[in-house]
């Protein structure tokens, strides 16, 4: 087992960032690899769909919500059990400047084991771009932070699946 953290700090207000990461259907209009589709509750499966570049075609599973605590912590755990399962969270705290972002992603199984040193750093480098996007989505004035009009809805949806 290994975690993997990255910190972000922005100077927006800690809500407008829970609105972004709790609105699982938005995940479309910001985050490069996931989308995720479903009600945000403590114990609710969701659906979880990573975009990969390794295997150039879109892994699809089931996800539960692990950590729902609006409006600071948010998390959801995937995978194959005894194989390889991930929990992803984003935690929330208002810092002098505005707004902590603790991103993190733990992960356990046999693949984790064997090949826990290069997956880290693929990882990390992951969630440092996403984290990326998400500042850049909720940077004021920012064309991505427009509501999803109807055609773009269903192109982010033909996306994620």
């Amino acid at each position: 087992m290994f975690e993997v953290e990255h910190v972000t700090c922005l100077s927006t207000s800690p809500l407008r960032v829970w609105t972004a990461v709790s609105d699982l259907g938005g995940f479309a209009r910001w985050h490069p690899f996931i989308r995720l589709s479903g009600v945000a509750a403590e114990g609710s499966a969701i659906g979880y769909t990573f975009n990969t570049t390794f295997l150039r075609k879109p892994l699809t599973a089931p996800a539960t919500i692990t950590r729902f605590r609006k409006p600071a912590e948010i998390g959801w755990k995937t995978g194959m059990r005894g194989l390889l399962m991930l929990e992803e969270a984003y935690r929330i705290d208002e810092i002098s400047s505005g707004t902590e972002i603790r991103h993190t992603t733990r992960c356990w199984g046999l693949v984790s084991i064997l090949a826990a040193r290069k997956m880290k750093g693929h990882i990390l480098g992951s969630m440092k771009e996403s984290d990326r996007a998400l500042e850049r989505y909720l940077r004021p004035g920012s064309p991505a932070a427009r509501p999803l009009s109807r055609g773009d809805r269903r192109v982010a949806k033909r996306k994620a699946h």
